[in-house]
């Protein structure tokens, strides 16, 4: 197990920081444009990977911590169970953002592939994805809630506003406009970028950075760079959406 642990880290790494430059391909590419197609479609596999890596990490964390990340057998049963309880923490929030990654990014390639014709989206499999995502959302904001964790509350309150958009727009009559799907899109891919680049800054650069981050001058800045992709990303989300939601209703037919 430990090996295999290893294995799917440094896989997750490895596509992780291929995924912060991918994101922005699709992102300044013409819309539309064999370009913004062909780095979409890569762009989805390597956000899958991270995902799926992420889930497959923490999932043998929660499982078995200890196996996972060793300790020298001379730990005290105590400090076992203190370590235990860290790696579980982490691991909870990795699985939440894992499956953040998977839905967002599930959801934009059927949204944009299947635009009016929405029966892909209410399919039971990515039925059953946006409802795991607001179970991790609802979970987070538990746990945030009686620990007083701003990180967890604010990813869990994201996840969950994304996961019930999700399955509205799956699941709702009518669209609102005839490119709702394009509105729909934009969103998923943002919420993949903010999946991803969280991702960085609590596992990676948060290690990198932390004799800084501990210094007296920058003490306590760490929360801003991992609560930051959350928060940007969640009004440019809102102000997007409700931007070209204005224009292409206003649009005829």
């Amino acid at each position: 197990m430990y090996w295999l642990h290893q294995s799917a880290l440094y896989l997750h790494i490895v596509v992780g920081v291929i995924a912060l430059i991918m994101f922005w391909i699709p992102v300044v590419s013409k819309k539309g444009a064999r370009n913004h197609k062909r780095f979409g479609r890569i762009f989805a596999i390597v956000m899958y990977t991270v995902g799926w890596s992420g889930v497959l990490m923490a999932s043998f964390d929660l499982w078995r911590p200890l196996v996972t990340h060793p300790v020298a057998q001379s730990t005290t049963a105590e400090a076992q169970t203190a370590i235990s309880a860290g790696i579980r923490a982490s691991a909870t929030f990795l699985l939440s953002l894992s499956i953040l990654v998977l839905a967002t990014t599930r959801h934009g390639w059927l949204v944009i592939r299947h635009k009016d014709d929405r029966r892909a989206l209410r399919r039971p499999a990515h039925v059953a994805l946006c409802l795991a995502l607001l179970g991790a959302g609802l979970t987070l904001l538990v746990i945030g809630g009686s620990s007083g964790n701003i990180l967890m509350l604010i990813f869990g309150a994201l996840e969950t506003w994304l996961a019930i958009g999700f399955l509205r727009y799956s699941f709702k009559a009518e669209l609102a406009h005839p490119r709702e799907w394009w509105v729909e899109h934009l969103g998923s891919l943002i919420g993949s970028g903010i999946g991803v680049y969280t991702a960085f800054f609590v596992f990676g650069a948060a290690r990198l950075l932390q004799p800084l981050l501990e210094s007296g001058s920058f003490a306590g800045l760490g929360v801003v760079f991992w609560v930051a992709p959350g928060a940007i990303g969640g009004i440019a989300i809102a102000r997007l959406s409700r931007k070209y939601r204005r224009r292409f209703s206003a649009e005829p037919g």
